[in-house]
């Protein structure tokens, strides 16, 4: 009897200390995703409560299971490998790298003490955290290219005047309506993901029910958000962009959202009838007491790994950071010659200039043309020119993010876009604004140089961060210009001045980052 007791308390402690040691050694990256789950406008605002559910089925099924603690050196090699990508993202400091390796660290751990049979039953309890961890965002893209297809399948059969250029759709002598990383229908399909996951895992025991009730949740998160767009860009077009379903948007989705809800459940109810009755598993201590390795060598082999990933985490997170706070960057340069170009004292032009959150280093000049500095306002020419960097990004201070906007959708209506040579191969993304009150127009052209590289839309820029690990650079910089003139043609002059901007910026990042090192 003493015995067994106290193999129950072992086998009951010994999870316990695991989940504590692993807590410590992954708190840097369960603190920057907390911060994420704190962001109610993106699309892993529901990540407390899914860990939550996560939790409270987790802590269920081992009650109910009863889990027995032993050694199983053969998870030793998967639990190493997803460490080295959590140390490695550590050290080159690619949050995503961190991220993924969060879950295979936690099941690789369960692996180790409990073997395939006895953590089988917590993959999916556990697996549906994967639906809350911010490395989605690259699927952001491919939804926005597909909603932008079904919106112009959808508007053709309208007797409306329309043409679809990327993520933009334009409405000659409306505005323009542009299929944002925020419409790309990412937060739905997450949220739907994970609802027909938990349904299936409460309800049936066949895996193709589940994946049956999975497909239809995805293809109605889709649906929702395509119905979404749609309806917004209708009324958008139909009330001259007065409506004030426009700016509140997101209300209006998740109530769509809802509304699809209702034929998922309903068609859920009935998959449950193609499901046997569910039979509830009995403990994993029902079959008798097993032959275990002895105490000593199996606390070696079981916490030896663990307390020295938890300490290597710790200690390369403390000195990254240190050296992080120790990094100040030197004042940014004007990029236009005061020769050519007179200075003036404003921050924006003619109301814009690019949101950007918490830049480590920034500059931004507005100038006048020297030799249309008449009284005549329709000669003058006025140009913006915007650097903007990061040391390093993290989070509250991301190159792309849903803090930083090229110009406030609340003043500017995009009227048209286009490609601008920047040089040296570079192409940079160019786009015609219209000012919502008064209607005046302007040109900008905008670039990203993340680590070295530069790239001219967001989903490139993310991709970027990745062969920066051969360079050691961390950077991360938004380059941006803006001209304003009646007469003249700005196009012509941002294909002009862009390349010469592009240049001097890119001596100047470079110069930093010797600075720096």
């Amino acid at each position: 009897m003493e015995r067994s007791n106290l193999r129950t308390g072992y086998d009951r402690l010994v999870p316990i200390a695991v989940i504590v040691i692993l807590f410590a050694g992954l708190w840097p990256a369960l603190e920057v995703l907390s911060e994420r789950w704190l962001k109610f406008d993106e699309s892993y605002s529901h990540g407390f409560m899914v860990l939550v559910v996560s939790l409270a089925l987790t802590l269920n099924k081992w009650v109910r299971l009863k889990p027995r603690v032993d050694a199983y050196p053969l998870w030793l090699l998967p639990l190493c490998i997803a460490s080295l990508v959590y140390l490695a993202g550590s050290i080159l400091l690619i949050e995503a790298a961190q991220q993924l390796a969060l879950l295979p660290l936690v099941l690789g751990s369960f692996l180790l003490i409990w073997g395939w049979e006895q953590t089988k039953p917590f993959f999916l309890p556990l697996g549906i955290l994967t639906f809350t961890i911010p490395v989605w965002d690259y699927v952001s893209w491919p939804l926005q290219v597909i909603t932008v297809s079904v919106n112009d399948f959808l508007l053709s059969f309208f007797n409306i005047e329309f043409y679809v250029e990327g993520v933009f759709v334009y409405f000659p002598g409306v505005g323009a309506f542009e299929i944002a990383h925020g419409c790309s229908g990412l937060r739905y399909l997450l949220v739907g993901l994970t609802l027909s996951l938990l349904y299936g895992e409460l309800n049936y025991s066949r895996v193709r029910t589940r994946a049956a009730l999975i497909v239809a949740g995805i293809l109605l998160a889709l649906v929702a958000n395509w119905i979404r767009v749609f309806v917004i860009i209708y009324i958008g077009y139909e009330s001259n962009m007065t409506s004030s379903l426009i700016n509140e948007h997101d209300f209006f989705g998740w109530w769509v959202f809802a509304g699809t809800l209702v034929p998922l459940f309903f068609f859920a109810r009935w998959l449950e009838g193609t499901e046997p009755p569910l039979t509830t598993q009995g403990s994993f201590s029902e079959g008798g007491v097993r032959k275990t390795t002895s105490l000593i060598p199996m606390a070696i082999l079981v916490f030896g790994p663990l307390v020295l990933f938890s300490a290597t985490a710790l200690a390369l997170d403390a000195r990254q950071h240190q050296k992080r706070l120790a990094q100040t960057l030197p004042s940014l340069e004007p990029l236009l010659e005061r020769d050519q170009w007179l200075p003036l004292f404003r921050s924006d032009l003619n109301g814009w200039a690019p949101v950007v959150r918490n830049p480590d280093a920034y500059r931004v000049d507005v100038y006048l043309e020297r030799e249309t500095a008449t009284e005549n306002e329709e000669v003058r020419l006025e140009a913006l020119s915007a650097l903007y960097v990061y040391n390093y990004q993290r989070p509250g201070s991301e190159l792309v993010s849903y803090n930083n906007r090229l110009f406030d959708r609340a003043l500017f209506i995009p009227e048209e876009t286009f490609e601008i040579d920047a040089g040296d191969g570079n192409r940079f993304r160019g786009m015609r604004l219209r000012l919502r009150q008064s209607g005046t127009q302007l040109y900008v052209a905008y670039g990203y140089n993340v680590e070295g590289r530069w790239e001219s839309d967001e989903l490139r820029a993310k991709l970027a961060q990745l062969p920066g690990i051969f360079n050691g650079r961390t950077d991360a910089s938004l380059l941006a210009l803006g001209v304003s003139c009646e007469r003249c043609n700005g196009r012509a002059v941002i294909d002009k001045l862009m390349p010469l901007l592009r240049t001097r910026a890119e001596h100047q990042l470079d110069r930093l980052i010797e600075k720096r090192d």
